[in-house]
């Protein structure tokens, strides 16, 4: 009987760390020859654009998953919207091509915003698994997931390198959605071999609402999003330098695709080791505000080395740097930075910090690098690689800026009880790639 019991408690962890393996490694295989397509041509100049849009389209996105747990449960939600993804990728990739594609243009925006939600899901799978779990096991059960996902990561990255030499960029989009279509397989026979431990929970009693603006009277709430506005600013600039970078190599389509490759491989191991070796003794080394100051503190020294040397090689330090920690430790502090909220404001403060007032952030910080090009490089033509010295001195002041705010954060309680989330019972909109708290890591959407 025990030994059923030990095979049962190992299924709750590896079949969710499985499917979110499968999940991220096809994510970085279909954004890997995304990557080499749209920046072959003059990808680099419709960033700006990409930005905006993904910053205006990621909350109605979010509050239509939620709309449809709503309505037909979140099993079957799931696996509606991983059947989605496989079929739009793979209908998409025969017609697919480098340069000015509209076609290309909207899958480079919703590989990022569909893979959002499919993590979201997943995640909150296991957050169903895991239910009734003791606390201090399911913790290690995450941790495991975590670090599940960031080895499919890696491992989608060696596979899309291994086969750069051999396919057309645009095939590895279609083996992305191949490897989708077996994460759906895998989520069917979970459904079935472990039921669901949520049950749903009604309400006592009709409280009115607060008002919108009512959580910010906290200092605490608006420091958290201060850090979060000026933490996804400063990612928005290193990002656009990478890409520059590696636009200004003109390395063609195939060495793209081997340079995304190898790029995607460093982060998620980088990523992976962080995640197994060193976030769980910082935690208990140095508390939240600590921990949170980590990231920061690395990328003022990167950015200082991309100021005085602006060179691809320096961009893709710092852009490992800021991927690396930020899906590793700083994802898993940050999500507990929320615990102190009040829990009847806290989802509505997720979705304002890390939904809203990052997006605001993003979509400005777009906006400028938009009006930038067009007096650059009017009409997308330019003469030798992108000069991008001036975010680097930006992007180092809006990190300082960022380390600052941090340092006054202090948190209104030392410890709080955590309830896990219940799947089919939301009482009020997530933002849905934010779930379960502490553990959503290592997608690297951007």
């Amino acid at each position: 009987m025990q030994m059923a019991d030990a095979k049962e408690d190992r299924l709750r962890t590896f079949l969710p760390a499985s499917s979110l393996f499968l999940a991220t490694a096809a994510f970085i295989i279909a954004k890997t020859g995304r990557d080499a397509l749209f920046f072959e041509g003059r990808g680099l100049f419709q960033l700006p654009l990409v930005y905006m849009t993904i910053a205006m389209g990621a909350l109605p996105l979010a509050l239509i998953f939620v709309k449809a747990m709503k309505t037909w449960g979140a099993r079957p939600a799931r696996v509606g919207v991983l059947v989605f993804a496989a079929a739009v990728l793979g209908f998409a990739t025969p017609f697919l091509t480098s340069g000015d594609s509209l076609l290309l243009l909207n899958i480079f925006i919703f590989i990022p915003a569909i893979f959002g939600i499919l993590f979201a899901s997943l995640w909150l799978l296991a957050t169903d698994i895991l239910e009734k779990t003791p606390k201090s096991e399911a913790a290690r059960s995450y941790s495991k997931i975590g670090a599940s996902s960031l080895a499919g990561g890696m491992t989608g990255g060696l596979m899309a390198k291994g086969l750069a030499p051999f396919l057309h960029p645009k095939w590895l989009i279609l083996l992305g959605a191949i490897v989708l279509l077996a994460v759906v397989g895998l989520v069917h026979f979970i459904h079935r071999r472990l039921p669901s431990n949520i049950t749903t929970t009604k309400k006592t009693k009709q409280e009115e609402p607060p008002g919108w603006l009512e959580p910010f009277s906290n200092n605490y709430v608006r420091t958290l999003l201060l850090i979060s506005m000026s933490g996804a600013l400063a990612g928005l600039l290193i990002d656009f330098q990478f890409y520059a970078a590696a636009t200004g190599a003109a390395m063609g389509m195939m060495g793209n695709a081997n340079f995304f490759a190898n790029f995607y491989i460093m982060l998620n191991l980088g990523s992976l080791l962080l995640q197994l070796f060193a976030t769980p003794m910082i935690q208990d080394k140095i508390g939240l505000r600590g921990g949170l100051m980590i990231l920061p503190v690395a990328l003022i020294g990167g950015a200082t080395f991309v100021t005085t040397a602006a060179t691809a090689l320096s961009r893709s330090v710092l852009r490992v740097t800021e991927g690396g920690l930020r899906s590793s430790i700083h994802r898993s502090i940050w999500e507990q930075a929320f615990i102190p909220v009040d829990s009847s404001d806290r989802s509505f403060v997720k979705i304002a910090v890390d939904g809203m007032g990052a997006r605001i952030a993003e979509g400005i910080g777009a906006t400028a690098i938009f009006f930038w090009l067009s007096q650059v490089a009017p009409g997308g033509i330019t003469v030798g690689p992108l000069d991008t010295r001036w975010m680097a001195w930006v992007t180092l002041a809006t990190v300082i800026v960022w380390l600052i705010i941090t340092q006054k954060l202090r948190s209104r309680a030392e410890s709080v009880a955590t309830q896990p989330l219940a799947e089919d019972a939301i009482e009020c909109e997530r933002f849905p790639d934010q779930c379960p708290c502490t553990t959503e890591l290592g997608k690297g959407i951007a």
